[in-house]
């Protein structure tokens, strides 16, 4: 609603003020009011529940069973919900009223004792009169209670539904209706509220709907009838949102009865699916000896058709060729052009189905299909081969692949499919990532470590395997902080011989080292691992001596054949150097040797092809971290096992197995891991406390006499039970990390969430281990998060997650791990009242704070003085750059004794935090100090003033107060309460140290290693955001700001707001500098409205446009961070794609209960997604937000390779290449370095083009092999040696030497000559045509710089004519001297890049900036005050004249000048002096203030929160309210089995309008007949022959159905569609290689686009192109250099160039050009345009 009252401007009463400011507030307020709440959170629900003869007493349980849940489940209470029952057939049946009961029990109870089956006849419409006159006549306020009924219905109505229905919903009533068995989703749309209408297969599906209903109750309450463009997109039920195909082998190998059960396999699968276009869509493919698409993904969308098409299947005749088949849909069915969601990051799930081994290869097809990103699942069934199917499936096998003996198994195998189905699409969506995430966190722990990659890289490895090889290796570096002082990796490649691609200390940050990887070039040949490792074990103890033997080494071995060389003996040096070496084997590998290598079984890993490496990457670097992650292992450890009657003796014993496994895993002992176990079913049992047994013996024994106990499953009751054996008086420690791992296999029939959020609360992290029994989303209220929770398929398979469970006990997720970028300075109380032992462990203190720190120039600096009567520096933060020298600094000093002057101490350490000190204040690095003391201060007076003087320069001040510390004094130093920690005793530092270092660690930024972005943040300002949180949501953007450099060439930030509406707030730039955008964003205003994120992001698009401020032509990257707490309620995937497809990073945060695939489908990938429970949390997931920025480079997919030679005349024999070559080392190390990384190339936006480079010698002694790297500072080492043996000569020998340097002629790079020369050595005509052949062959440009000193300046003139690919610059001759040879260099290399890897021929690219740039490297003058420290060093030369100072009076000057610093020092030769005018102090200080302290401590030991946990005992009460459903659901479980009876009977029923049971004769070749042989199960047999009939007769009803079938056949009409997209691929086709798609059409197409811009006289040039290749090329290289004649007055006779054949006249007309004066009159972009203007389209 817009309120904008306007006034005119004039004279007021003050009647007329009066009135306006009354408006004003009405206006605030209502505005406040209104949208305070995002809507009523609890409600009056009523359910109706059928109860007639089409239901059936044998399904009334699962209904009694449905209601029980869904009571259990709600707050019910006397202002929360509110519930009534009734039941109905013909009539209603009120069981009680909404305000009968006032608590669930006596509900409860109600069920379990008077709800009884009723039967008759059904007549919903006269139901739902009734109901609205007995339950919804009165009530509750509907602001806040919205009425709401839930109908349950089994059938068709025996009257009409519409008029009774619209009465409630007209009264305000919201109708939720489901329905079960025989109901159309037309009587149930009729009945409900707009789209709350469920359809369900069968009553048994009401337990897993069951778990929705919570959300569904929810959503019915905050629902506003008529609001503007409310729930526009499909609400998805569960983790539904996936690309699923079935493949199903048809050929015939079996009975028709066999047939059958795959049928109804398909049916049960595909019904309990939610298929809606949003949600599932299910693609359906059959083949034997051909493949037959029956449904597309992009018609897969419509359940009822879908069951229709399975019902119309039929066998196949022929085999199975299960290889085409699985092409067919990779190509076909898995496309985007075909429904296939892969680019909005849907999970992508094949599901084979065979039962015959296949007759072609299925291997490479399989491997193709899941590089494609589809998981694929195989179900194999009697004759398929067992092999096959593991060779086809995803990694691992045992996940994927299942084995039934016969098609009967197919029934009871549905449930388990469905479940990992599910599991699959949750795995990808949330658990993967999230492990990931907690994974590096674990790693960050190997803080320190050498790990060498050997690669093979023999002939048997395809190049497509090669590159998954490095990609493999990319993913595994990723995961460790690479830096010369922590992580170091180098890389050998071998085949039949080896080669060094880098070595350790080559590459010293992540981002080389992970293009250096990628640089490698496969050598071929064969396999010889042994000889490869002897090599690389000389390479680890080189680096081993570098960092003496204090860090662990690593190898990894990444092979793919057997080795044909010993490979026993190197591995065993390898072992005994104490190396770790891990065997990855793939293929042909032989496993045997892989364990030879590796040592030990866990350090192997085989996978089938090479796309599986990715599935095994966290598996190795887990292992590689777990050593340096669970080095001191502390935890205590409660085991909460499910001993119920479901589970079983053998399981049981599995179960206490993988317990006894995990304690094998463990550090067990008092001051490591201690372990506990308690056993639960519908009772509780102690088995052990933590601290019982302190050894693996004594608890595998205790483990082993566990004894099962049976009976029904109340985890809810357990988990209260097991909250006190947390406390110490059940031997729980103080300030250990306590662990709660719930092991169970059945669904709890009591409450779960409410006792595991109070466990969680505590502090105990909480992991859930289930088997398919149990009920995951049970688990994942249990554990909160779904990487928490462990979901298997049964007990077999506990043994694989034993490692991950241990990991994350290990090092579990942080909110931070590494203090990063920091200044921190440690004052230490040095005073005479704390002893030898005690200072020591204050230095332990302070050395773990420096170990959990990244010490470095860039990163954590560490200054320390300590103090007693007088302050001393130890060192100043510049001083020590490394961790272990400021550990050594520390650890050796000594207390000096004295009084304690604090705030002498804390005034004396400011100068410490000085730019000339080394501080980086100046720079926006975070300041921390950290005082540590025993007593209180002589000098406390002046601590407030002191400390406050700090603080207001930005310094964060942390006070550690030990035994007679004064708090008051504490307080004062820190300024707040939450800055200060006090301990009574020196050993208690160890119990603070993680909130201190808590505190220190969030102070600090992130290591940023991007330096410009544009970031844009996406504010949802939505109704369901409270005013408080919108807040909450502002303060955590307004820190993340801080986190990064805002400046004009660094990182540029914007903002905008959605709700229903957009609302830009700030674009990019508008705003530079932290302060003034937090103060913009502080002063955002909250919009209000529903949630349309869909709309918000086809609208922010605009900020990443240059008008906008966005700088994405210069390659810089583009991020949009969106923050929202609700699902969108229109669609969000196509307008995410559309912004990702611009190069437009997104990152997605969910606050509270959100949908996490819709925020996947925003970011792409989940990778980028992060959730977080509530806004408070947020802070959280800072560091986390920020680090992901700061890492942005993506991979590049476009290299360049450039080839350096070199031509110099004067050089003799026996010269070294560098000798008399300055320039060498000069010029071109500074060339190299410029042109390392190319940004800006427009495809590749946010990343960096990767170049190679590779020298060329031709005139060496020895033989010289160019090899292509990386840019690294010492590039030129390999030049360094070579010794020439003559002159090099530019002839066309060279040309050649220097093109056959390219290992990888792949058009696919870049390709570039860059020639040092002193002019041409041969006819320039020959070298013109070698020029043109080289181009003709791949090369893509060449290049020369012109050296000084040739003989003949001519010769350097014509350099020219050789070159090519310079685009417009190609009469600009480069030469050596030129000041910005490296950018010119740069744009060749850019547009080259275009070219290959953009397919863009011309580019415009603006001149050169203003050379005011450096105006502010004059600022590098402030880092001049560091020449102090060099005054100092003067001090030191005085000295020395000192010694020879005999010589004369001069001396003595040069002492005088020294005397300054020793000033300085003297200040502790008086320190003695100063001790003794202390003793009087000391008199001073005999006052009484000291007594408050002591009564202070008094109060502290009063504050013993242990009785306060007496309280949970409670929480038994809620126990016994909800155990009352136990006896229902026992019930249920008998009768179930005859319920599935009676539904096969029920299948008969619906055959009745078939009477001619004659057809039943067709069983035997007709699908139907044999489904109806399953009637006879029913209660009569000779009604079966009917139900075969009623099998037609079910086809009847699903006519009409067939009808809007036939509309989808018209659909078909779409694959014409297509065919029209490549129209508009041809607008961003600068942008893909979707052009090469229209080559078929190009003249036509061409001209057109030459009409629109540039890509039309590209195609022209194209088409004269392929000619040109032929006898007629010479004229198009003619052509090329007459070009531009036609702007000149000459252009006419330019025209005739057919002269041009001959070599003489293309040089005169090159002359000709020179003469030329109308040139300079067109800039390079008007040129283009003046010939777009003048070209003429020629006729195709």
């Amino acid at each position: 609603m817009d309120f904008s009252p306007r006034f005119q401007v004039g004279d007021f009463s003050g009647y007329n003020m009066k009135m306006l400011l009354t408006l004003l507030l009405m206006i605030i307020c209502s505005h406040v009011s209104v949208n305070q709440h995002s809507g009523p959170e609890y409600a009056d629900v009523v359910f109706l529940v059928d109860s007639s003869d089409h239901l059936g007493i044998k399904s009334f349980p699962f209904v009694k069973t449905f209601i029980n849940k869904i009571i259990t489940s709600l707050p019910i209470e006397a202002h929360k919900y509110r519930v009534g029952l009734a039941q109905y057939n013909d009539g209603l049946h009120r069981e009680f009223q909404l305000s009968t009961f006032e608590s669930k029990g006596p509900m409860l109870n109600h069920l379990k004792k008077n709800f009884r089956f009723l039967g008759g006849s059904l007549r919903i419409g006269n139901t739902l009169q009734e109901v609205h006159k007995t339950y919804f006549s009165n009530g509750r306020d509907r602001r806040h209670f919205p009425p709401i009924l839930v109908v349950l219905v089994s059938a068709e109505s025996e009257d009409a539904v519409e008029e009774a229905s619209e009465a409630l919903r007209n009264d305000g009533v919201r109708i939720i209706s489901v329905g079960m068995q025989g109901v159309s989703e037309e009587t149930l749309r009729a009945m409900a509220t707009d789209q709350f209408h469920y359809s369900l297969r069968t009553v048994r599906d009401l337990s897993k709907f069951s778990q929705n209903m919570t959300k569904i109750l929810k959503d019915a309450a905050q629902y506003k009838e008529g609001a503007v463009n409310d729930i526009l997109v499909e609400v998805c039920q569960g983790p539904s949102v996936a690309d699923v195909v079935f493949l199903l082998d048809m050929s015939i190998n079996g009975s028709w009865e066999d047939f059958d059960y795959l049928i109804e396999f398909l049916e049960e699968s595909v019904t309990a699916l939610d298929i809606k276009e949003n949600c599932m869509r299910v693609g359906l493919v059959v083949y034997s000896n051909e493949t037959k698409v029956i449904n597309l993904l992009s018609s897969g969308i419509n359940k009822s058709e879908i069951l229709q098409d399975i019902q119309s299947l039929s066998p196949q005749a022929g085999k199975a060729y299960t290889g085409a088949a699985l092409r067919k849909i990779r190509k076909e069915v898995f496309s985007v052009q075909h429904g296939s969601r892969k680019n909005q990051g849907v999970p992508q799930i094949a599901v084979l189905v065979t039962h015959s081994p296949s007759e072609d290869n299925v291997t490479k097809a399989a491997v193709n299909l899941r590089r494609q990103g589809v998981t694929i699942f195989t179900i194999g069934i009697e004759g398929a081969s067992d092999a096959q199917l593991e060779k086809i499936a995803s990694h691992p096998a045992e996940q994927y692949v299942s084995k039934l003996k016969t098609f009967s198994d197919l029934a009871a195998h549905n449930q388990t499919f469905l479940k990992k189905l599910r599991n699959q699409i949750i795995h990808t969506v949330s658990v993967i990532s999230e492990r990931t995430e907690t994974l590096k966190s674990g790693c960050v722990d190997t803080d320190e470590a050498d790990i060498y990659l050997l690669i093979d890289g023999s002939g048997s490895t395809q190049a497509t395997d090669f590159q998954e090889m490095k990609t493999f290796l990319l993913e595994v570096v990723e995961m460790f902080n690479i830096a010369p002082q922590k992580v170091r990796v180098g890389a050998v490649q071998y085949a039949d011989r080896w080669d060094l691609e880098f070595e350790i200390n080559k590459y010293t940050n992540k981002h080389d080292v992970g293009k250096a990887i990628e640089n490698i070039r496969q050598l071929g040949g064969n396999t010889n691992t042994g000889a490869a490792l002897n090599f690389t074990l000389g390479l680890l103890q080189k680096a081993k001596r570098q960092r003496k033997n204090r860090v662990p080494c690593h190898l990894v071995v990444l092979t793919n054949g057997v080795s044909q060389d010993s490979i026993l003996g190197p591995a065993n040096r390898l072992r005994e150097e104490l190396i770790h070496v891990y065997a990855i084997g793939v293929k042909e590998a032989n496993k045997t040797q892989l364990r030879e290598i590796a040592g030990e079984e866990k350090r192997v890993y085989y996978v089938h092809d090479f796309d599986a490496l990715k599935d095994i990457r966290n598996q190795v670097v887990q292992e590689i971290c777990a050593e340096e992650a669970c080095k001191e292992m502390k935890a205590d450890i409660m085991f909460l096992v499910d001993s119920s009657g479901s589970i079983g003796h053998e399981n049981f014993i599995k179960m206490k197995t993988f317990m006894k496994n995990l304690v094998r895993k463990s550090q067990i002992g008092g001051d490591r891991v201690q372990i506990g176990v308690i056993q639960f079913s519908d009772i509780n049992k102690e088995e052990f406390q933590l601290n019982r047994y302190m050894s693996q013996g004594e608890i595998s024994d205790a483990i082993d006499r566990m004894v099962h106990i049976g009976e029904t499953t109340l985890t809810g009751s357990a988990l209260t039970f097991v909250s006190q054996y947390f406390s110490p008086a059940k031997g729980a420690r103080p300030n250990i990390r306590k662990f709660l791992i719930l092991i169970t296999d059945g669904e709890a029939q009591d409450i779960v969430k409410d006792p595991a959020v109070a466990l969680r609360q505590e502090g105990i992290i909480i992991y859930s281990v289930g088997v398919f029994g149990s009920n995951v989303t049970q688990l994942e209220e249990i554990s909160g998060r779904p990487e928490m929770v462990f979901y298997v398929e049964n007990f077999d398979i506990l043994q694989h997650i034993e490692d991950d469970l241990v990991f994350g006990i290990c090092s579990p997720r942080e909110e931070c791990k590494r203090i990063e970028v920091l200044d921190v300075v440690f004052v230490i109380d040095s005073s005479g009242s704390i002893d030898h032992d005690e200072y020591n462990i204050m230095k332990d203190f302070m050395i773990d704070l420096v170990k959990k720190a990244n010490v470095g120039k860039n990163h954590v600096r560490f200054g320390a003085l300590k103090y007693a009567d007088d302050p001393e520096v130890l060192f100043y933060l510049d001083n020590l750059g490394t961790k272990w020298e400021v550990i050594s600094v520390l650890q050796n000093d000594q207390p000096m004794g004295g009084n304690t002057y604090t705030a002498k101490a804390l005034g004396f350490s400011d100068h410490m935090f000085t730019e000339a000190r080394g501080s980086r204040l100046h720079k926006g690095v975070p300041q921390v100090l950290i005082v540590i003391t025993d007593g209180e201060s002589h000098d406390a007076d002046k601590l407030n003033a002191t400390a406050k003087a700090l603080r207001d320069k930005g310094i964060l001040v942390l006070a550690v107060g030990i035994a007679g510390a004064n708090a008051v004094e504490l307080l004062a130093m820190a300024g707040s309460s939450d800055k200060y920690f006090f301990v009574e005793t020196f050993g208690g530092l160890k119990g603070i140290f993680s909130d201190v270092s808590a505190s220190v660690c969030n102070s600090s930024k992130v290591d940023c290693e991007i330096e410009k972005v544009d970031l844009v943040f996406l504010m949802d300002g939505s109704n369901s955001i409270h005013p408080d949180d919108f807040k909450k949501m502002k303060r955590f953007l307004a820190s993340v700001v801080q986190d990064f450099d805002v400046s004009v060439n660094r990182v540029h930030i914007g903002a905008a707001q959605f709700s229903h509406t957009y609302r830009p707030e700030f674009a990019l730039g508008t705003f530079i500098g932290k302060k003034e955008i937090s103060f913009q964003i502080e002063n955002i205003q909250q919009i209000f409205g529903y949630t349309h994120i869909g709309s918000a992001l086809r609208q922010v698009g605009h900020y990443f446009q240059p008008d906008m401020g966005s700088r994405i032509n210069t390659g810089t990257p583009q991020v949009l961070l969106v923050l929202t707490d609700g699902q969108s309620q229109d669609e969000v995937a196509q307008a995410a794609e559309e912004l990702r497809h611009k190069g437009i990073n997104i990152y997605s945060v969910g606050i509270g209960d959100v949908d996490d695939q819709q925020l996947v489908q925003m970011t792409g990938t989940a990778d980028k997604k992060l959730t977080v429970h509530n806004f408070d949390e947020l802070k959280k997931v800072k560091k986390r937000i920020v680090r992901n920025i700061c890492t942005l480079g993506s991979q590049s997919n476009c290299f360049v390779d450039i080839v350096v030679g070199f031509d110099i005349s004067t050089q003799q024999n026996g010269q070294t290449l560098l000798e008399g070559q300055s320039w060498m080392e000069t010029y071109l190390q500074d060339i190299l370095r410029t042109i390392r990384s190319l940004s800006g190339v427009s495809c590749e936006v946010g990343t960096e083009t990767q170049v190679s480079v590779a020298f060329q010698v031709t005139n060496s002694m020895e033989k010289y092999s160019p090899k292509f790297e990386i840019y690294s500072e010492n590039i030129l080492n390999s030049l360094k040696d070579v010794t020439v043996k003559r002159p090099s000569l530019l002839n066309a020998n060279l040309l050649s030497s220097l093109w056959g340097a390219f290992q990888n002629k792949s058009a696919a790079r870049g390709k570039v000559v860059l020639l040092f020369s002193d002019g041409l050595d041969d006819d320039v005509e020959k070298l013109e045509q070698k020029s043109d052949e080289l181009r003709k062959e791949g090369l893509n440009a060449l290049i020369t710089v012109a050296l000084d000193g040739a003989t003949n300046s001519n010769d350097l003139g014509d350099l020219l004519y050789i070159e090519f690919g310079k685009g417009f610059e190609y009469r600009t001759q480069l030469t050596l001297g030129m000041r910005d040879l490296g950018s010119r260099l740069s744009k060749h290399l850019v547009s080259v890049a275009e070219r290959t890897c953009c397919c863009l021929f011309c580019k415009c690219i603006g001149g050169d900036g203003t050379v005011g740039d450096p105006g502010p490297a004059g600022k590098k003058g402030p880092p001049g005050f560091k020449g102090s420290e060099g005054y100092l060093g003067e001090e030191g030369i005085a000295g020395e004249r000192g010694t020879t100072g005999p010589m004369g009076e001069q001396g003595t000057k040069g002492c005088y000048g020294a005397k300054g610093p020793k000033g300085n020092r003297g200040l502790n030769g008086q320190e003695g002096e100063v001790g003794e005018s202390g003793i009087d102090g000391l008199n001073g200080e005999q006052g009484d203030r000291g007594l408050p302290g002591t009564k202070g401590e008094k109060g502290d030991e009063g504050a013993q929160g242990i009785p306060g946990e007496r309280g949970i005992p409670g929480d038994h009460g809620a126990k016994g309210l909800c155990g009352d459903p136990g006896v229902p659901g026992f019930d249920s479980s008998i009768e179930g089995p005859k319920g599935l009876k009676g539904e096969h009977g029920r299948q008969g029923r619906r055959g009745w309008p078939g009477p001619p049971g004659t057809p039943g004769s067709r069983r035997k070749t007709a699908v139907h007949g044999q489904r109806g042989h399953t009637g006879p199960q029913g209660k009569t047999g000779i009604p079966g022959p009917d139900g075969l009939a009623g099998s037609l007769g079910l086809k009847g009803p699903q006519g009409p159905r067939g009808e809007a079938g036939m509309k989808g056949e018209k659909g078909s009409l779409g694959s014409k569609g297509p065919q029209g997209l490549p129209g508009p691929a041809g607008e961003t086709g600068s942008q893909g290689r979707v052009g090469s798609q229209g080559n078929k059409g190009e003249p036509g197409d061409m001209g057109e686009k030459g009409a629109i811009g540039l890509r039309g006289p590209r195609g022209l040039l194209g088409d004269d192109g392929n000619l040109g290749y032929g006898s007629v090329g010479s004229k198009g290289a003619k052509g090329q250099e007459g070009f531009p004649g036609e702007i000149g007055p000459k252009g006419e006779v330019g025209d005739p160039g057919g002269p041009g054949e001959t070599g003489p006249k293309g040089t005169r007309g090159k002359t000709g050009v020179k003469g030329a004066k109308g040139l300079p009159s067109f800039s390079t972009c008007e040129l283009i345009q003046h010939v777009q203007d003048h070209s003429r389209k020629y006729p195709t």
